[in-house]
C-alpha cells in the first residue's frame, strides 16, 4: 500500500481523505506538526504530499514547501480556501491547487492522475524492470503490468484491493487462509481490528460477484466455514 502524507489540523478532512484513498490502495498519514513532515515522508516512503494552507499558511511555510518541491519528485497538491495564491503556487512548481470546499473523491482523482504521471516519468528515467507475467484461470486474465483483470477481454473493474486479494489467494493456493492472514497479507497493519471479519467478507463477496459465473456457488474462491477462504483451480503463468 502506497503512503500519502496529509499536513492538516482538520480531523474531518483527514477521516474523509483516509477513507477515500484507502479504497484505492493509498494510506493517508496525517501530520499536524510541519516539523515532522520530512521524517514521516521518509519513514513511510510517501508517494505524495497534500498540504492544507488553512492550517499552515504559505507565508509561514513557503521555504519548507519549496524545499519539498526541490528534493522530491512526487505529487504535491496544495489545499486552500481562496484562489488568490494560485499563480504563486503554480509558478513554484507545485502540481495542483484546490479550493475549498474539498471533495475527497475529487482530490483522490487529482492525486491519482499526478501520481500516474510521476510513475511514468520515473519509468522512462530508470532502466526498465522485467515484466511480471500474467496469470490466467478459466477465461480470467490478470495483467500484472496494467494491474487489471479481464474476463473475455472485458475489464472486470476490480479495485486495487480486490485485485491484491485475488492475487494473494492464488499465490497461496491451495492453502486455506484465515481472515487474520488475509488482513495481514493484503491490508498490512492499516485496518481497524473491530471491523476485520466484515471487511474481508465484503471484499470476498465483491470479488465473487465479478469473477465467478455463479457467485452464490463459487467455483474458485471457496469458504471454509469457521476459518477463512482459499482459491481452488488451476492457473497458468503467461508472459505478456
Amino acid at each position: 500500500m502506497q503512503h500519502v502524507t496529509l499536513v492538516t489540523k482538520q480531523l474531518r478532512l483527514a477521516i474523509d481523505l483516509g477513507q477515500a484513498f484507502n479504497d484505492h490502495d493509498f494510506f493517508v498519514d496525517t501530520v499536524d506538526d510541519p516539523t515532522q513532515v520530512a521524517s514521516v515522508m521518509e519513514q513511510k516512503q510517501s508517494g505524495g504530499l497534500l498540504w492544507d494552507l488553512t492550517a499552515f499558511p504559505l507565508d509561514q511555510f513557503e521555504t519548507q514547501l519549496h524545499e519539498f518541491r526541490h528534493m522530491n519528485q512526487l505529487p504535491i497538491i496544495i489545499l486552500a480556501n481562496s484562489p488568490e495564491l494560485a499563480t504563486t503556487i503554480f509558478q513554484a512548481g507545485f502540481d495542483d491547487y484546490v479550493i475549498a470546499p474539498w471533495d475527497a473523491f475529487e482530490l483522490l482523482a487529482r492525486f491519482e492522475q499526478k501520481h500516474q504521471l510521476y510513475m511514468q516519468l520515473s519509468q522512462t528515467k530508470s532502466p526498465q524492470s522485467p515484466k511480471r507475467p500474467n496469470l490466467r484461470f478459466d477465461d480470467v486474465v490478470i495483467d500484472r503490468q496494467k494491474y487489471k483483470a479481464f474476463k473475455q477481454n472485458q475489464d472486470l473493474g476490480l479495485t486495487p484491493k480486490e485485485l491484491k486479494l485475488l492475487l494473494y489467494l492464488i499465490e497461496h493456493a491451495p492453502q486455506v487462509l484465515s481472515r487474520a492472514q488475509l488482513l495481514e497479507g493484503v491490508w498490512g497493519d492499516q485496518y481497524d481490528i473491530s471491523e476485520t471479519s466484515r471487511m474481508v467478507d465484503i471484499h470476498i463477496s465483491h470479488l465473487r460477484d465479478k469473477i465467478e459465473v455463479d457467485p452464490k456457488h463459487p467455483k474458485h474462491i471457496k469458504t471454509v466455514r469457521g476459518f477463512g477462504y482459499h482459491f481452488v483451480g488451476n492457473y497458468q503463468i503467461k508472459k505478456s
